[in-house]
């Protein structure tokens, strides 16, 4: 990197991009999936006689964690969604009314 390419890696190949992209497409459809399946399953845990009640301590903290990861999410994408719809919603135009001259 030079002070004239301040955003660029030494060989140009990224130029203009962060050094850590978003990852693979769909790849937060993927980290969602598991976050479902660790919410599902310390609920599990807690609800069910599957393993001893001393896992409850460790799986009410993760199953929360996780609850409020997905509800960020889900948050995101509803707003998201709802400046993707706003933003094809055509505005109201102002009406110039001619004045008089004199």
């Amino acid at each position: 990197m030079s002070a004239l390419t301040p955003d660029c890696d030494p060989d140009m190949s990224h130029c203009g991009q962060p050094w850590q992209g978003k990852g693979k497409p769909g790849s937060g459809v993927l980290s969602a999936v598991v976050l479902v399946a660790v919410l599902g399953l310390s609920v599990l845990v807690v609800t069910k006689d599957v393993v001893a009640d001393a896992f409850d301590f460790a799986a009410v903290p993760i199953g929360l964690l996780a609850a409020v990861a997905l509800t960020r999410r889900a948050v995101r994408l509803a707003s998201r969604g709802a400046a993707a719809v706003a933003a094809h919603v055509p505005t109201a135009v102002a009406v110039r009314r001619s004045q008089p001259v004199g």
